[in-house]
């Protein structure tokens, strides 16, 4: 059994979140749920002003006050991806 994130902040695989998609033979999911009260499927990392950040390591440690769970459509809107206020892209380092 594993635990971990399956993307990270820019809605990409990590590398060990791909190899044990691939050779899982039982998927369990524990749930999150956006704001809006849909399934939280991604995550943002948010800079100290609250705005998500486009850019940065991979890797970043951190909790609540750094990572927010959104749904698709918030986390497209956040990215500035979606037709909405974008937030403005942002450039940050671990910290």
């Amino acid at each position: 059994m594993c635990y971990g994130l399956r993307v990270d902040f820019q809605g990409e695989l990590f590398p060990g979140s791909a190899a044990l998609l691939a050779w899982a033979d039982e998927l369990r999911e524990v749930r999150t749920i956006c704001h809006c009260g849909k399934k939280a499927t991604m995550v943002v990392r948010q800079g100290p002003d609250g705005v998500a950040l486009v850019d940065g390591a991979q890797v970043c440690i951190g909790g609540n006050e750094k990572y927010v769970s959104l749904c698709r459509k918030h986390f497209r809107v956040a990215m500035g991806d979606a037709p909405a206020k974008p937030a403005a892209p942002a450039t940050t380092t671990c910290e």
